[in-house]
Order: structure tokens, then sequence, then C-alpha cells
């Protein structure tokens, strides 16, 4: 899969631009633990596992 973005050119836009983009990241990594077939609980454990990792 090929994706042209424009990049912005103020400061202003990039933050925007970044925070799209994680916010997309998220999502993605949210829908993909809740289609595991695992426990509720065992799915909090690897979110929060991995939010641990992220925050080092």
């Amino acid at each position: 899969m090929k994706v042209f973005v424009n990049l912005p050119e103020l400061s202003e836009d990039k933050e925007e631009l970044e925070n799209r983009v994680a916010n997309f990241h998220a999502t993605l990594l949210v829908e993909k633990i809740n289609q595991l077939n695992i426990n509720d609980k065992s799915k909090k454990k690897i979110l929060d596992l991995i939010l641990k990792e992220c925050n080092r």
C-alpha cells in the first residue's frame, strides 16, 4: 500500500498531524488487543505492559 501525505509547513499543523497519527496507531493497537481470543483481564494486562514499555 502506498500512502501520500502532504506534510504541513506550520509547526501547529505538524503537531496536529503527529497527534492524529498517534491517535490512529493507538486505535489500531486497542482494536488488535480486543480481537485477541483471551479474557478481558489478560487484555488489560497486555495493554498495561505496553503502556509501561512506552513510558520508559
